[in-house]
């Protein structure tokens, strides 16, 4: 059997890389004892993969991972098993020759007047910048707190702290991978 499933990262652990988030993902499939299958071979590997990396410090809401396993499961109660700062959202099961066809990542950032100024200034002095952010939308909540909204290609994420490498004083930043946009 092949699942789907959807998960959500936050807390500390946005600061887990891509490669320890899939470590992390087998230790909770141990846990919860799911009956996974592994690959043939000397140092054979449980068969789970997990979409694109996204930068360290994001809080990400779509977290996919394709898992098999030997038997039906029933993934219900599987959140007594994770992680903190990981939650199962939605799990389904998928046909053996499925795989993830996410076209795009929707990012909002919530962001002090000071960087958006800056991340503004950035943009409008460099076009190659200004492309990978499609769809660019921003607004002010109640707060006074900038909240922009945006979509990179799935395999082409661009980090927007970069925009920020030598920002100095008081900020707010708080980025979020919030939906993904599946192809066909």
């Amino acid at each position: 059997m092949k699942y789907l499933l959807k998960f959500k990262k936050y807390a500390k652990s946005i600061y887990i890389s891509h490669n320890d988030t899939l470590e992390e993902l087998e230790r909770m499939f141990r846990r919860s004892k799911i009956d996974m299958e592994y690959t043939k071979g000397f140092h054979s590997k449980p068969k789970i993969s997990i979409s694109q990396a996204v930068p360290l410090g994001y809080i990400n809401r779509v977290l996919y991972v394709l898992l098999n396993t030997k038997q039906p499961q029933n993934f219900s109660n599987f959140n007594n098993y994770v992680s903190e700062g990981f939650k199962l959202i939605e799990y389904k099961p998928v046909e053996e020759n499925y795989k993830l066809k996410i076209d795009y990542y929707v990012f909002k950032v919530y962001m002090s007047e000071n960087l958006f100024l800056r991340f503004k200034e950035k943009i409008s002095l460099d076009e190659k910048i200004k492309e990978k952010f499609l769809d660019l939308s921003y607004q002010i909540n109640k707060q006074g707190i900038y909240v922009l909204k945006y979509k990179q290609r799935y395999n082409k994420i661009y980090n927007i702290w970069k925009t920020f490498d030598d920002m100095k004083g008081d900020f707010t930043f708080y980025p979020i991978v919030c939906d993904a946009i599946w192809g066909d």
